[in-house]
């Protein structure tokens, strides 16, 4: 059963709203805001891309399944969709290599230089 907030809690939610980004000025820092919005650009990126990836996949498996299903050796069991299949665990594991480095190398960097407050 849902009961309708009282306007005095509305109210003190506001201003428990308010007083959190007066009380942590990082949020109100530039270089913070570029930071989080360069990080999320890049794991956008990444995650667009891996679905992409794996959206052609299906839809190779969907609409032509004969392509993967063509064997690499004439007369042998083993067939394209083996090697392709593998390679998507191989670039799903190489992204998340590319997303930990970056994370580690440039935005933790950044974020340890904002807390210390170089470069104000």
């Amino acid at each position: 059963m849902e009961h309708p907030v009282p306007a005095v809690a509305g109210a003190a939610m506001e201003s428990m709203a308010a007083s959190a980004t007066a009380a942590h000025p990082l949020l109100n820092d530039s270089r913070f805001r570029d930071l989080v919005r360069k990080r999320r650009t890049f794991a956008w990126s990444l995650t667009l891309l891996m679905l992409a990836i794996y959206f052609a996949f299906i839809l190779t498996l969907a609409f032509s399944p004969k392509l993967l299903g063509t064997p690499i050796v004439s007369g042998e069991p083993s067939t394209w969709g083996i090697p392709v299949g593998f390679g998507m665990f191989v670039l799903t594991f190489a992204l998340v290599a590319v997303y930990v480095h970056r994370a580690n190398s440039v935005h933790d960097v950044i974020a340890a230089a904002i807390r210390a407050g170089d470069g104000q």
